[in-house]
Parts: structure tokens; sequence; C-alpha cells
């Protein structure tokens, strides 16, 4: 699979399919009225922690060479300084546990913009190709409509991986958290669940169904004014 099969941050993806476990994305974003927020992005592989302290002890491991924990924070290093450079991001920092195998990166944003653009040079940076690199943000100030967009398709590349490469997608978990200032009027996903103060929502779905198409991580959410 494209190592830009997810649309962000791949280098901490990357790692999943290097280590062969089953996993958690939790992707999180808090986002002003006036189109400034903060975004948060981590790969949990705790529940696999063990499997993964044995596999890390060996060279490779269906084909593929094994990271050490010295290149793992290697490549979290290249992704903080990535968005360090560009325009309209701030307050960047990181965290890699690598006793339960949690990765994070989290960044402040002037500007939905701001963010597509950054995870586009992190992507590039990890040798993606530009013409599979799509926003995945949209908001309008001016009609309080902010949309997570799903702009990507990863059943061609899963149908072309190996058996034991499948494995991982078996209990693998996506959840994203977006939370506003302004209350929430309407959503678009179905899965989509409103917290009871109407300023976040949460879609949480197993990765298997969205990489078959069957689900999607899309929603248009519609803020009151």
């Amino acid at each position: 699979m494209k190592r830009s099969y997810f649309p962000v941050f791949p280098v901490l993806i990357s790692l999943v399919f290097l280590l062969t476990s089953c996993f958690e994305v939790v992707e999180k974003l808090d986002l002003h009225s006036n189109g400034s927020g903060n975004f948060q992005f981590t790969v949990n592989m705790s529940r696999s922690k063990t499997k993964i302290a044995s596999i890390m002890q060996m060279k490779t491991i269906n084909g593929r060479p094994v990271p050490t924990r010295a290149e793992i924070a290697a490549k979290i290093r290249e992704v903080e300084t990535a968005l360090r450079n560009s325009p309209g991001i701030s307050q960047v920092s990181s965290q890699l546990d690598l006793d339960n195998f949690i990765a994070s990166v989290r960044c402040n944003f002037d500007k939905v913009e701001n963010l597509n653009q950054a995870i586009r040079q992190v992507a590039v940076k990890q040798k993606a190709k530009a013409a599979d690199i799509k926003d995945n943000y949209k908001y309008d100030v001016a009609t309080g409509i902010f949309s997570r967009l799903n702009n990507f398709s990863l059943k061609t590349e899963y149908d072309k991986m190996k058996s034991a490469d499948k494995e991982i997608f078996q209990d693998a978990v996506y959840t994203g958290i977006m939370r506003f200032d302004n209350l929430i009027s309407t959503t678009s996903n179905p899965a989509a669940k409103i917290a009871a103060d109407k300023k976040a929502v949460m879609v949480r779905e197993q990765v298997l169904p969205i990489v078959n198409n069957a689900k999607t991580i899309a929603n248009t959410i519609t803020l009151t004014k």
C-alpha cells in the first residue's frame, strides 16, 4: 500500500505496516470561529505492545526491515521539522512512547488552509507523490460550515496487499473528534455523535469498512452563527 494511503502524516501510519500490528488512529481538531485552531494526530498500538516489543528484536518481518527505536524517533523529528517550516503553523510538539508504542504530533494553525498545506509538506517529505495528496479539511468562515473531507480511496491498494499485511486492519479503529466554539446545527455523517453541549462531534469507525468504502470519515458540520 502507498505510504500516503492515509490522509494525515504517513510516517506515523507507515510504522503500523513496519511493525505489523492492530492499531487505533485518533484525529482531534479544535476549530475556533475565526478559522484558527489546534490539531492532534495519534497512532496507538498499545494493545499489541508485547507483540511489537518482540518484533523489534528482529531485523525484518514480512520482507520489510524493522526500524530501530532511534530510527522511529528520527522519523517523528522529521515530521516536527516539516511542520515548523510550514507557514501559519505554530506550537509544534510530539510525543513518542516506545514502551506502549504510541506516537502523537500536534500543532496550532492560523487557518484550515495552513493545516492542509502543512500536511502536504509532511507527506512530500515522506516521499509521497504530490498527486496523491489531497486536502483533508475545509472551512468557510462566512457560512460556518466545516468539512472533514474524504479525498482518498484505499480499496485498490488494499486489494493488492499480502494477506499478512491485511490482518492489521481486522481490529483497527479510527476515531475523529472535532470541537468548535459555536454550537453544532447539523452533521452529514450518519455515524457522527454530537456531544451534549453541542460543541463537539465524534466519528468512530472500524478501519476495514472505511478501506472497503462501506463507511466514510467524511463529515460536513454546520455551525450556528
